[in-house]
Parts: structure tokens; C-alpha cells; sequence
């Protein structure tokens, strides 16, 4: 779908590039023709300070309508395969977000200790990229550091119409912040130019095929690519599945379309629940044997620091927001519940360090400087809606609409019902119009699909992935017995044994093949 005229204008050779420090950042001179990008070939050399990696650079058009008017640079890495005689091309990631980095991910693959993408680089190329938008692909820019550190600290749980007219301020002004400082990339960060992108990466690599491992949001790019290159792909593996027919706005896996059902909680006001029932089954629970106990307990700190924020040790103030940032984040990883046990234990005692560091995973926010991890986000998942209704309602009716919606799930979420409605929907906000409507794929033509999923996992919950195997034309789905996020490399040997047998042999296990170690 072409990209709507409002994004803005592209002056020829040039565009106006993410700011860095107030200045633009430049940008490479474009390429006539989309022959003429598929026809790169990269000049690779070995990286600075990391040994055995190498990098390189490819341009891709800012605009696949208009490629002679501006283009963008994406830098490259490459591990190359440990045993070239058995190789069998190159395999490339994306570790989710939107917003997260492909070439870190890589990247990581250097290290000994490392599980994941590492035992792959026997026979494949490991090739990590930033998707456009992200941290070094022309990232998207949005609000300075203390500004970030204002808006974070909105109370997003607004209680009267002056709450909710501060909530819609500070998205207005995060919105804007975006187009000032991002300019025209804004509108053209979308799932279907990145998907383009790789494509033109795999044609400057000079492989037929691309063999893909994406998780979460990367599953989303895996299937666009499989339904627009059926023909190019190799072996792709999705690991905790998005399903890109639902909208973005939706609040998690309820169902508002009729009464709620008191006692029917929410996917991550449960997993909260079962983080409490493990702690509580020690002895040495820092916050108590009771679990129900403490659930109140964290209700209430919840309602306290919404009234009077905390300290951290670095003299920032938590808030209900902060705080509740933290928890959504050790929710993601079974790895995370004791940093959590440990921060709410220190925040009932007036102590926020522990949340807000655990919040800071969750923004990109390190010593007080943020990531492009947040910004791309939004920038990412605000051009994927229907393009009509942009810009289609009132401020008022927006805020009356999120008032009813709030009341609606604090019933099945009373932990973060609330803050989720009035703190996510800056997309009603955006200043630039969606670019692809949701939408299910089928991927004729590709070769079977390997999909993973956790059954309690609260981002991307199962009945998702289960859609998206009965969507996709050719897909084997494997499930999981485990809570959280993501399923490979994270503690299920028969998960690993499972994608170590694809990616290597092509071997697939039967359809809804289910994981219980």
C-alpha cells in the first residue's frame, strides 16, 4: 500500500533524517532504480574491537515507490559459518519489539556462553541487521532523555477528565516530538518496507533463499515477508507468534465485546499471581508465604505510589506507571521473578530502585540515556491500522472511549487494566497516517513454517499462534508447556532439539507437537 501523501514531501537525493543532538543525520545518495539496490554488493571488513565479526553496509530506499528520491543506510555484521565445507547459507534474526536489535543479536553469538543463535553458526552465516527505524538503521527519534523521564511519569490512571486531558497532552507531545525530530522516515518505518529491506539484503548477500528466525514482533516480519517472497524462503522458524490480523489497540486477549466476568483475571495479572504462588512456596519469600497477601499488598503499593511516588538510589521518583513498567517486565521471563521479589520487597519499604531498574529493561533506558527501542515501537506498530480511520474521532470521544474501556478491564485486571488503556493508545495521537491495515497472511507458495509458543505466555498468548498456524498455508505449530515469553533457548531441551532439527536437517515434527520439558 503506498504511503499517504500527508507523511510528507521527499526532496530528490535527500531526506530529512533522524535528529541526533538537534542535527540530522545524513544520509546516503539514493540508487535509480530498485534493480539497482537488488544489484549491491557489500564491501565487508572486519569489525573494530570485535574479533571474528565482520561488517558491512547496504542502501535501501526510503520510499520502494519513489527509490531514485532517498535512501537510507543499514549496516550489517556477519559471523561467518565455523564449518564453511557443510554450510548451508545464511540465517538471520529478529529478536522482537518492534525496536529491538537484529545486529546485537548476532552479535551475541560471539560469546562462549552463549546458547542461542551461537550452535547455528556451525553451517550457517549468521547475518544481523537493524530493522529501519531501530538503533543503527536510521533510528527513529522521539523526546530528549529528561523528557522521556517526564512522560513515564504521567499518571496514566487517570481518575477525572483533567487526568485524562494531561494523559492526552503528554501522548500529543510524544507524538509530535517524533515527527519533529524523525521527520519524514516517520511515515515509512512499517512492517512492509522492512520486510523490502530484507529482501534487498538478501539479494546484495547473493542468496536464493533467506532462512529466518524471528521472534515475537520478528514473527510478524517473518509472515509479511513469506506472503510478499514466498518464492525466497528458506527455513523459517517464529517463535512466540504475533498475529498481524489483530488490530493494535486491542487490550491483551479479553473479549470487551460483552460484560466482564468478575474473577476471570488477565494473562499478566495471572502470571503476577502464579510469581507470587512460586515465591510464597519458599521459605525464604522476601515478600511472605502468603500469596493472596501478597497480591493485596502489591495492589496497594500500586495505589500508594500513585498518591506519593518512591525514591531510587539515583533520586528519581517511581510512580504508579514506573512501578508498574517494572512488574510487566519480569512477567516476559521466568529469569526475572526473583529481581522482581527482591523490588517489590525494597518498594514496600519506600525503596523504587529495584522497579525502575526493572522498568529501564523494558524502555531501553540505560544511566539515564534511552534507546531508539521505544520510539520504534510506536513508530512501527502506529502505521499498522486502517488508514480511514485516522484522525477519525474527536478528543473527546477518544477520552470518553478509554474512560468506559478502563472501567471495563480494571475488572479482569485490577493490577493494569487501567494504566494499559490510558498508557497505550498513542497511536490515537499519531501525527502520521497507518500504512498497512491488519492482516492475516496465507504465504502460499512457502515452504512449511515452524511456529513456537508458550501455552501461558501473556505477550503473545496461544490462541494466537494457534490462528496463525490455521491461517498460514503450510505451518506445523509446537506448543510449549511453560509460562512467559519466548520458547526456544529457554529451558525446554525439547523445544531446542526441536528447531536444531529443522534449521540443520529440515526435519518438522508433526503439527501441535507439544513440549512438556
Amino acid at each position: 500500500m503506498a504511503v499517504v501523501a500527508a507523511v510528507g514531501l521527499l526532496v530528490s537525493g535527500c531526506v530529512i533524517g533522524p535528529k541526533v543532538d538537534g542535527r540530522a543525520t545524513p544520509s546516503p545518495a539514493p540508487l535509480p532504480t530498485l534493480h539497482d539496490y537488488e544489484a549491491q554488493r557489500i564491501d565487508w571488513s572486519w569489525c573494530e574491537g570485535l574479533p571474528g565479526a565482520e561488517c558491512g553496509e547496504i542502501r535501501v530506499p526510503v520510499d520502494y515507490d519513489h527509490p531514485e528520491a532517498a535512501a537510507i543506510a543499514m549496516p550489517l555484521v556477519r559471523l561467518r559459518a565455523i564449518n564453511p565445507a557443510r554450510r548451508l547459507g545464511v540465517l538471520t534474526s529478529n529478536p522482537g519489539g518492534p525496536g529491538e536489535s537484529g545486529y546485537e543479536n548476532v552479535l551475541s553469538a560471539l560469546d562462549p556462553q552463549d546458547t542461542g543463535l551461537r550452535k547455528f553458526r556451525i553451517r550457517y552465516d549468521l547475518v544481523g541487521f537493524d530493522p529501519r527505524g531501530v538503533g543503527r538503521t536510521a533510528p527513529v527519534r522521539c523526546l530528549s532523555d529528561r523528557a522521556m523521564d517526564d512522560y513515564l511519569a504521567t499518571d496514566f490512571t487517570p481518575v477525572d477528565e483533567a487526568g485524562r486531558r494531561s494523559v492526552a497532552e503528554a501522548h500529543r507531545r510524544y507524538a509530535a516530538a517524533c515527527l519533529r525530530n524523525t521527520g519524514t522516515l516517520l511515515g515509512f518505518v512499517g512492517t512492509e518496507f522492512v520486510v523490502r529491506d530484507m529482501d534487498i539484503m538478501r539479494s546484495a548477500l547473493g542468496e536464493a533463499k533467506l532462512n529466518f528466525f524471528g521472534f515475537s514482533y520478528g514473527t510478524r516480519i517473518g509472515q509479511l515477508y513469506a506472503e510478499r517472497f514466498p518464492d525466497r524462503v528458506g527455513r523459517m522458524v517464529l517463535d512466540s507468534v504475533d498475529d498481524p490480523s489483530l488490530p493494535t489497540d486491542r487490550w491483551e486477549a479479553l473479549d470487551t465485546s460483552g460484560p466482564p466476568a468478575p474473577g476471570e483475571l488477565a494473562p499478566r495479572d495471572r502470571l503476577v499471581r502464579t510469581m507470587l504462588d512460586a515465591c510464597a512456596r519458599r521459605a525464604d519469600c522476601p515478600v511472605g508465604n502468603d500469596a493472596d497477601a501478597a497480591m493485596q499488598r502489591l495492589r496497594g503499593l500500586i495505589d500508594r505510589v500513585d498518591a506519593e511516588p518512591i525514591r531510587t538510589s539515583d533520586g528519581r521518583r517511581v510512580g504508579s506507571n514506573l512501578a508498574l513498567l517494572g512488574i510487566f517486565q519480569a512477567t516476559y521471563d521466568e529469569r526475572y521473578w526473583p529481581r522482581f521479589e527482591r523490588a517489590f520487597a525494597d518498594a514496600l519499604r519506600g525503596d523504587g530502585t529495584g522497579l525502575a531498574e526493572l522498568a529501564d529493561l523494558y524502555i531501553g533506558r540505560d544511566q539515564g540515556r534511552y534507546s531508539s527501542s521505544d520510539p520504534a515501537f510506536w513508530s512501527v506498530e502506529c502505521l499498522n491500522d486502517d488508514p480511514r480511520a485516522w484522525r477519525s474521532k474527536s478528543e473527546d470521544v477518544i477520552l470518553g472511549e478509554l474512560a468506559r474501556e478502563a472501567e471495563w478491564v480494571a475488572v479482569q485486571s485490577p493490577l493494569f487494566g487501567a494504566n494499559r488503556v490510558f498508557s497505550t493508545p498513542l497511536c490515537l495521537f499519531w501525527p502520521v497516517p497507518p500504512t498497512q491495515e491488519s492482516q492475516g497472511v496465507d504465504a502460499a507458495g512457502a515452504p512449511p513454517i515452524l511456529l513456537l509458543n508458550n501455552s501461558g505466555d501473556p505477550a503473545t498468548p496461544l490462541e494466537d499462534a494457534e490462528h496463525v498456524a490455521a491461517t498460514l498455508a503450510h505451518a506445523v505449530l509446537v506448543i510449549n508447556e511453560h509460562d512467559g515469553h519466548i520458547a526456544f533457548d529457554n529451558g525446554s531441551s525439547c523445544v531446542d532439539a526441536i528447531v536444531v532439527a529443522y534449521l540443520y536437517d529440515g526435519e518438522l515434527p508433526p503439527d501441535r507437537t507439544r513440549c512438556t520439558n
